[in-house]
């Protein structure tokens, strides 16, 4: 039986990361369809991994989630629903470097 599984991790680019001169660090949330919470975990490090991100800290979870977990939340119901028909969803929120940011324009 399958669960869907909310993670939200810490993380830094690595120095091959592309966005290694743009990106501080980011924060990054998991929806993952799995068998228990040790493989959704695993999956979304090797997620990770994969791009090129240092995992600093798991801020939550695993944790079984349902839709109603994120009836408040656009970009959470997004990944929820997003996970149920794909298997996994990730969404990104990265902080800019100092001087990647735009200035206002007045």
């Amino acid at each position: 039986m399958t669960t869907t599984y909310f993670i939200a991790t810490h993380v830094h680019p690595l120095p091959d990361n592309p966005l290694n001169e743009k990106i501080i660090d980011a924060h990054v949330y998991f929806w993952v369809v799995d068998s228990s919470p040790d493989n959704a975990l695993e999956r979304a490090k090797k997620h990770l991994s994969s791009y090129l991100w240092k995992l600093e800290s798991i801020d939550t979870g695993p944790v079984e989630t349902t839709a109603a977990d994120f009836a408040d939340q656009e970009e959470g119901l997004k990944g929820f629903w997003q996970a149920k028909q794909k298997g996994f969803a990730a969404h990104f929120v990265a902080k800019p470097k100092p001087d990647q940011i735009e200035p206002e324009k007045p």
